[in-house]
C-alpha cells in the first residue's frame, strides 16, 4: 500500500493532533470531578483506569470526524464519552471471570489494584458517566442527543460489544460464531457508532454518512484484526497489557493463521483509506491517525 509508505502528514498537522490528545486528556480529567459526594476510591478507580494512559483514538477520530467547529466544545465531550465508554469495557474484559488480565495501559489492571468488586463499580460508573455526558451536551438540540445516546448505548449492549464478548467467553462451550462476526461485535460496533453519532451530529448528506459508515467498517474490522495479531505475535512491554490471551479462543490468528491474519488487517486498512475520499472530511489528520495504528504493526522479516 503506497499510501503508508508515505510521509502524508506536516508537521502542523502532528501538532494540531497532540494539542487535541491533550485537550482531551484535560477535559476527561475534568468530566470525572463532581460537587455530589462520591467514595474516594471508586473516583481513584475510576481514574486509574481512564486518566494517563491510552491512544485516544477514538476521541481523537471522533472529533477528526465531526466538523462542528462551531461547537467544539460539545464534540470534544462527546468524544470523552466514548473513551468512558470503551474504558468501561476494558475494565470488565480484563476481570479474571473474563481475560483475567493483570496489565493494561502500562500500568496493573483496576481489579488488581482496587479489587474486583470495586472495578466493576468503576466499570458501571464510567459507562453511565458517558451516557450522562451526551445526553446532556451543551449546545446539542435535544432530540439529537437523544439520538446519539440510542445509538451508543445499541454499540455496547446485548446486541454489539457485551454481545461479542459472551460469544468470545463461549468458544469454549462449544457456541460457533465466525470469528470476524464475533470482531466486529466486540471492536467494529463501536466504530461504527462513532460514524453514525458524527454524521448525525453534523446532518450529513446521506452519501457522506454511507461513506463514513463504511470507512468506520473496515476500520473496526482493521484494528480487531490487528488486536488479534499482536496478541499472538507481539510483548507486554511493547503492548503495555497482556498478550496470549486468545490461547484457546477462536480468534482470527488460531484460526487462519498470522499471516492470513496480517493481510486481513492490510485490506481493511486499505478499504478504509480509500473510503475516506468520500467522507467530506479533512483527510490528512484522519490519515496520519491510520499511520499511527499501522506502526504497532512489526514488519515482517525479509527474505533472502
Amino acid at each position: 500500500m503506497p499510501w503508508l509508505q508515505k510521509n502524508l502528514a506536516q508537521e502542523d498537522t502532528r501538532l494540531t493532533i497532540e494539542a487535541l490528545r491533550s485537550d482531551i486528556e484535560i477535559r476527561l480529567q475534568a468530566l470525572l470531578e463532581t460537587d455530589e459526594y462520591s467514595p474516594p476510591q471508586l473516583l481513584a478507580a475510576m481514574r486509574h483506569a481512564l486518566l494517563g494512559g491510552g491512544k485516544r483514538i477514538r476521541p481523537i477520530l471522533f472529533v477528526l470526524t465531526t466538523r462542528q467547529r462551531n461547537n467544539l466544545a460539545a464534540t470534544i465531550d462527546i468524544g470523552c464519552a466514548i473513551e468512558m465508554v470503551h474504558t468501561a469495557s476494558l475494565i470488565l474484559d480484563d476481570l479474571p471471570c473474563m481475560d483475567d488480565a493483570d496489565l493494561r495501559r502500562d500500568k496493573p489492571t483496576t481489579h488488581k489494584v482496587f479489587g474486583q468488586s470495586t472495578a466493576i463499580l468503576a466499570a458501571i460508573s464510567l459507562l453511565t458517566r458517558g451516557m450522562n455526558i451526551v445526553s446532556t451536551a451543551e449546545g446539542v438540540p435535544a432530540d439529537v442527543r437523544s439520538r446519539l445516546v440510542a445509538i451508543l448505548s445499541h454499540a455496547v449492549g446485548h446486541t454489539g460489544l457485551a454481545a461479542g464478548q459472551e460469544v468470545d467467553l463461549s468458544d469454549a462451550s462449544g457456541q460457533t460464531v465466525e470469528v470476524e462476526q464475533k470482531n466486529w461485535l466486540k471492536t467494529g460496533k463501536l466504530f461504527a457508532a462513532m460514524a453514525e453519532m458524527a454524521a448525525l451530529l453534523d446532518a450529513r448528506p446521506s452519501d457522506q454518512a454511507t461513506a463514513l459508515a463504511e470507512f468506520a467498517f473496515h476500520l473496526g474490522s482493521a484494528f480487531q484484526a490487528l488486536d488479534d495479531l499482536l496478541d499472538a505475535i507481539s510483548a507486554p512491554a511493547v503492548l503495555g497489557k497482556n498478550t496470549g490471551k486468545d490461547g484457546g479462543k477462536s480468534s482470527m490468528v488460531n484460526d487462519r493463521g498470522a499471516g492470513a491474519t496480517r493481510l486481513a488487517y492490510m485490506s481493511h486498512l486499505d478499504a478504509a483509506n480509500l473510503a475516506l475520499s468520500r467522507c467530506g472530511v479533512d483527510e490528512e489528520p484522519i490519515r496520519l491517525m491510520l499511520h499511527s495504528i499501522h506502526r504497532l504493526v512489526p514488519q515482517e522479516p525479509e527474505t533472502a
